[in-house]
């Protein structure tokens, strides 16, 4: 009896023996795995290698895996994020211009005369389409004008220049009904604040006087001193007309008007130049 009873109580102490210790309790690798990587992630909260042991490696304590596998889980994530983002770019690239890009690129080419006879729906297919680079990028060609009239203060074509594209556009019906100073403005460089008041080369009309002069001109216009050979088979009043237009073209184009507009209140570069050559 007394036998069985010693065994029973042996037994009862091996089994609390096994239930106070901590089966689930990590080793010393996977505690010192564990604390590193908390103090990689600042998570420690300054407890000290000891403390962190013995709250953190217990019987209910799990691996630092866990920890490390989240942390792989947010890196892949963001790793992700990252591929995703430049996927997208690089779909938005193969998808080509947008409207507003293409239309810039192709405004671009036709200023600088080098669409070579395409249509807008033409060009947008040859231009726009997968892979193709903004104007800027893609056709320095087309905008070397553009820079040189920015470099030049905004002047664009010359007055001849611009003239004889007018005139071509003109003889080939392609003016859309724009008047000179439309087109001017819109193919030439020419700003909204230039003269208005300045017909074309090949379309000024005489009319009558203008009047006489009560303002002395900017300093640096140059007028002509006489009226040009060229349009000696005119009549003086016509002639003189002509001759003031041709200077205040090369004055237009040499920057020399400083303000003055070819008609304006109290004296434009017209009656100026038209009085100097009747004196």
């Amino acid at each position: 009896m007394l036998i069985h009873r010693l065994a029973a109580l042996t037994g009862l102490a091996v089994a609390t023996l096994f239930m106070a210790a901590p089966a689930n309790a990590l080793t010393m690798a996977e505690c010192s795995t564990k604390y590193n990587a908390a103090k990689d992630a600042g998570t420690l909260a300054g407890q000290t290698w000891n403390q962190f042991r013995k709250a953190q490696c217990g019987s209910d304590a799990s691996a630092a895996t866990d920890t490390k596998a989240a942390t792989d889980t947010k890196a892949a994530d963001t790793k992700t994020t990252k591929k995703a983002k430049t996927a997208a770019a690089a779909d938005d690239t193969a998808k080509g211009l947008s409207s507003k890009e293409c239309s810039a690129k192709y405004q671009a080419a036709k200023s600088a005369g080098t669409l070579n006879g395409m249509k807008w729906n033409d060009f947008r297919k040859a231009e726009c389409g997968p892979g193709a680079t903004a104007a800027a990028a893609a056709a320095p060609a087309a905008t070397t004008k553009t820079s040189t009239a920015a470099a030049d203060g905004g002047k664009g074509l010359t007055m001849a220049e611009c003239s004889t594209k007018y005139q071509a556009a003109k003889t080939a019906n392609k003016l859309n009904g724009m008047k000179w100073n439309d087109f001017r403005k819109a193919e030439c460089g020419a700003s909204a604040a230039d003269d208005d008041t300045v017909p074309a080369p090949t379309e000024a009309t005489y009319t009558s006087e203008p009047a006489k002069p009560s303002v002395a001109a900017p300093k640096g216009v140059s007028f002509p001193k006489a009226i040009s050979p060229k349009f000696a088979n005119e009549t003086p009043a016509k002639g003189r007309m002509h001759t003031c237009l041709e200077q205040y073209y090369a004055n237009k184009d040499a920057n020399t008007l400083n303000g003055l507009k070819w008609i304006q209140k109290g004296g434009g570069f017209y009656s100026l130049c038209n009085a100097k050559l009747k004196s």
